[in-house]
């Protein structure tokens, strides 16, 4: 898949807003946290929903936390 998420910005991003793990971030998002660490892990994309539900917990757009891969 060309849109890939960007983990490095989501970590950054929980760092900022005083998030201090996944398991905070799953629950500040109201993501199962089996699923966010699928995510973190690479193994799945987000839904359109969880993307919206991540980018509520951090204060920031889905541009934010995505990037175009050509590869």
């Amino acid at each position: 898949m060309p849109i890939i998420i960007v983990w490095s910005e989501i970590e950054r991003l929980m760092e900022l807003r005083g998030i201090p793990n996944r398991d905070a971030l799953a629950y500040a998002a109201g993501i199962h946290r089996t699923n966010l660490y699928k995510i973190a892990k690479g193994d799945i994309q987000p839904s359109l929903l969880n993307l919206g539900k991540l980018c509520k917990a951090l204060r920031c757009q889905p541009g934010d936390l995505l990037r175009f891969d050509d590869d």
